[in-house]
């Protein structure tokens, strides 16, 4: 799940060898460790209003929490490389679609020696973990990686709006996590290190309802089939199944440290190629709206500067959401997206401020809302007839726009943090968050606000 939310200065992850190493006569020990995050959540989300009269209303006090319980051992082979086996139990219980397949996050093999570290199993591609950028003292929202289940946000603008994903998520390759691949860190030479990674297919659609009306893949919810984004296996990995595959990620992080200033710079990249089925234009091509799947690209750069208790961190990135230009307006899909932060710390103390802005070109239009949903909160709407002027035939008999409108889509997050250590792994935090969505409708549109008070615990 998305889930981790790196502090302070984001180090990178080194798989969590939490249970002590073992000598090369003595066999892998076991040992447990995890986190739990709990909050309270008061304060307002903007309510989404229909045509045909509907609207979603939602509470303004909600409970959320999360957690997960890590099972890791490893031990140490005669020619000096350690390897172990990590484990991630879910502990708590998830959406009753996805439980069956979902009680496992991550479940990963590693080695690591003079050589470097090597990872195989379902775990975060090697530049999701290696991100410098915008920090945070809000544990579980930040700029590197919301956890999803503690949204405080309009459901139709989570769902619909394109620039969502990235103003919860400024590092790369986000959308990939937990999918079976291989990665590997070299070793820190002179303040760099490199990390790349490889995931055969990964079963996930991009954002925002951005391929409505085409069939790409088996999903991100499909479970026990090739690429599925938890641990789990397969039999066979099909290929014209209209997914996206070969997904290589590839980055770089710099750490150094200048008198009284520490410095860490950051930037990736990652492509994976999209593989049409055996009827590619109706199947990855919407005809009424113009768009279509492409291979999937992104980058991030970011820095980091400390001094004194202070950090001062930022980040920008540019991800085309595995869109093409569309056929008809000639726009892209593209998703551009800047973060910036400043963090104090001092003894049991973290405080931050941080702004996170994503906006989409959305080329391929955006939808109105015909009626609300009131289980799901979600805008519902007959597909678009048309657009004038642009390819009357393409869009439909009359040329008439209905419910496609066209202008960016945008979101901009600000955020407020503070925690404090009340002992070792338990801490209290709390903080607040003010969320600006918008564009041409009122599914991508609506504000919301929150007061945030809780603990987390680190064991």
């Amino acid at each position: 799940m998305m889930k981790k939310l790196l502090l302070g200065s984001t180090a990178l992850v080194v798989g969590g060898l939490m249970a002590a190493p073992a000598m090369a006569a003595d066999p892998i020990k076991i040992g447990v460790g995890g986190y739990y995050t709990f909050y309270a959540i008061a304060g307002g989300i903007q309510s989404t209003y229909a045509t045909d009269g509907s609207w979603a209303q939602y509470k303004g006090l909600q409970f959320q929490q999360e957690g997960e319980i890590h099972f890791i051992g490893q031990t140490k082979l005669d020619n000096g490389t350690s390897v172990g086996v990590h484990v991630e139990l879910e502990g708590w219980n998830q959406n009753a679609g996805a439980a069956a397949g979902a009680w496992i996050d991550e479940a990963f093999l590693f080695a690591f020696g003079d050589w470097g570290r090597v990872e195989f199993g379902s775990r975060d591609p090697a530049t999701y973990r290696m991100y410098y950028g915008t920090p945070s003292a809000l544990i579980g929202f930040g700029a590197v990686q919301h956890n999803t289940n503690f949204a405080w946000a309009n459901q139709s603008v989570i769902s619909n709006n394109k620039a969502w994903f990235h103003a919860t998520t400024t590092t790369n390759a986000g959308q990939f996590q937990d999918a079976q691949g291989i990665n590997y860190f070299t070793p820190r030479f002179q303040g760099l290190q490199i990390g790349v990674g490889y995931r055969p297919k990964i079963n996930v659609n991009p954002q925002g309802g951005a391929l409505s009306g085409m069939a790409v893949g088996p999903g991100a919810a499909t479970q026990g089939v090739c690429g599925y984004t938890n641990a789990t296996s397969s039999a066979n990995c099909p290929t014209n199944d209209y997914s996206y595959q070969d997904v290589f990620d590839i980055g770089a992080n710099y750490l150094n440290k200048f008198g009284d200033v520490t410095v860490a710079l950051y930037g990736a990249f990652l492509y994976a190629n999209f593989v049409p089925g055996n009827q590619p234009f109706s199947a990855a091509a919407n005809q009424s709206t113009g768009a279509n799947a492409a291979s999937w690209k992104q980058w991030v750069v970011g820095a980091q500067f400390g001094f004194k208790g202070f950090t001062l961190g930022g980040a920008l990135g540019w991800d085309n959401n595995g869109l093409g230009a569309n056929y008809y307006t000639g726009q892209d899909n593209a998703t551009r997206f800047y973060t910036a932060g400043l963090m104090y710390e001092t003894g049991p103390w973290q405080m931050s401020f941080s702004w996170v802005g994503s906006y989409n070109n959305n080329g391929n239009g955006s939808y109105g809302c015909n009626t609300v949903t009131v289980n799901t909160s979600t805008c519902t709407t007959p597909a678009a007839t048309g657009v004038p002027g642009v390819n009357s035939t393409a869009f439909g008999n009359g040329n008439n726009p209905s419910n496609l409108a066209f202008g960016q889509e945008s979101v901009n997050k600000w955020e407020l943090g503070v925690n404090y250590a009340l002992g070792p792994g338990v801490k209290l935090t709390g903080g607040g968050l003010l969320y600006t969505a918008s564009g041409p409708t009122a599914a991508v549109s609506g504000n919301s606000w929150g007061l945030l008070l809780g603990m987390d615990l680190r064991f």
